[in-house]
């Protein structure tokens, strides 16, 4: 029988298995998936953000539930999450959800008791002050070949405000009562024209079946497009009038996010910079750049419009709408300040009678975080000179700003 290990605050210890269990509980009258949610958050060297992390609501092939309607349990792949996505560390955050109705002193945070390898690890947090809204309570390592956990208690009065800001990416802490509620959403959306969305199946394709979207360069060898454009193909190229084509591979996908990065082996001309702030875009003019409806014109095409929402469907903080009229084909196509910067990216759009350009794009926040989990400095990218197409000192018009743009824009093919 094996000696169980009981941590205490900032002890560590061996995991001896790549392949762990994790069970939680609380001792409290709050609930998991009810009042208290977990995050797994996986993070590289410099402690930040790596890669995706994994939800109640949404477990990954790294991190599953043993049961979805009441979790108890975490079954964790940590060979396949530190072996392959260049992650250092994994946190586990407890966290109290972000919700009007529980914003009270008396919804906190006070214990958590953890359970690994069927008893052979166990942490019990306690919090050592009130009102604590979240908690990293574990944190995951690779030490010599061998993997380790550590017991932690950073807590906040304050959510994940501020860790947010530390790591670089942006977390989902809304109940799940808010996501089932944008699922179905989401699905009358499908059935209505809506062109994503993450509550659909994956995309399910023949062999030599080809479809399009569009891609922006931002820098020599790197792309962004959407998740959907290039979800399932088995083989990606990119095409520009005057431009030999060229073939691309995925370096990193984010399903929440919609965003996948593609990179090509010849260097790229011409880039565009993503936006670093913005203070208050609403009302702002937007261009986007595409290619809708290939089959019928393989043109770039040009819109304009302005950023209607700085949220999108159902107050999903991931996303912002916008007026630009846009088709099938325009997903992946940047969203453009008068300046030449992209605040976002093109993803969906809702079509129905009573619904008219409510169309949404991925904010230049998580465009940004993804880029900074490939390792792609956006330092580099905003002191490079050798882009044609830098930030404006003046406003452009919209003709000047295509013809800046249009050669960091690509047409995107896919094959499955």
């Amino acid at each position: 029988m094996t000696a169980q290990t009981t941590l205490v605050l900032g002890a560590n210890t061996i995991i001896e298995q790549a392949q762990c269990s994790v069970a939680f509980a609380t001792t409290n009258q709050l609930k998991f998936g009810q009042q208290l949610g977990l995050i797994w958050l996986p993070l590289d060297e410099q402690r930040k953000a790596a890669c995706s992390p994994a939800y109640l609501h949404e477990p990954k092939d790294w991190a599953r539930l043993d049961n979805t309607d009441t979790p108890s349990e975490w079954q964790l792949n940590l060979q396949m999450l530190f072996g392959t996505q260049g992650v250092s560390f994994l946190q586990l955050i407890v966290y109290v959800y972000a919700e009007p109705s529980l914003n009270l002193p008396a919804v906190e945070l006070n214990s958590v008791s953890l359970n690994l390898n069927n008893s052979a690890i166990y942490y019990d947090f306690t919090a050592m002050e009130r009102h604590v809204k979240a908690a990293i309570v574990l944190e995951i390592y690779q030490r010599n070949g061998q993997f380790k956990c550590r017991a932690l208690g950073e807590s906040s009065t304050q959510g994940l405000v501020s860790l947010e800001h530390r790591v670089q990416v942006s977390l989902d802490t809304r109940p799940p009562d808010t996501h089932a509620l944008i699922q179905d959403a989401q699905r009358q959306q499908n059935q209505q024209g809506h062109s994503n969305s993450e509550s659909r199946p994956p995309r399910q394709v023949q062999v030599g079946e080809t479809w399009t979207g569009t891609a922006f360069a931002i820098d020599a060898y790197h792309l962004l497009t959407c998740y959907h454009v290039i979800e399932s193909a088995a083989m990606i190229g990119i095409r520009q009038q005057g431009q030999p084509d060229r073939e691309a591979q995925v370096v990193l996908s984010d399903i929440g996010s919609d965003s996948a990065i593609i990179r090509v082996s010849e260097p790229l001309s011409s880039y565009l910079p993503l936006a670093q702030q913005c203070a208050d875009i609403l009302r702002e003019t937007v261009t986007t750049l595409g290619f809708p409806l290939s089959g019928v014109s393989s043109q770039l095409q040009v819109t304009q419009g302005c950023v209607s929402g700085l949220t999108g469907c159902g107050d999903d903080i991931r996303y912002m709408q916008f007026t630009a009229p846009i088709q099938p084909g325009s997903s992946g196509s940047p969203l453009l300040l008068p300046t030449g910067e992209v605040v976002g990216m093109v993803t969906a759009s809702l079509n129905h009678e009573h619904a008219q350009n409510m169309n949404y794009a991925v904010k230049f926040q998580l465009l940004s975080a993804l880029l900074t989990s490939a390792g792609i400095s956006l330092t580099d990218l905003t002191n490079n000179q050798n882009s044609s197409s830098m930030v404006a000192s003046v406003p452009l018009s919209t003709p000047q700003l295509s013809k800046q743009s249009r050669g960091a824009l690509w047409l995107v093919g896919c094959q499955g």
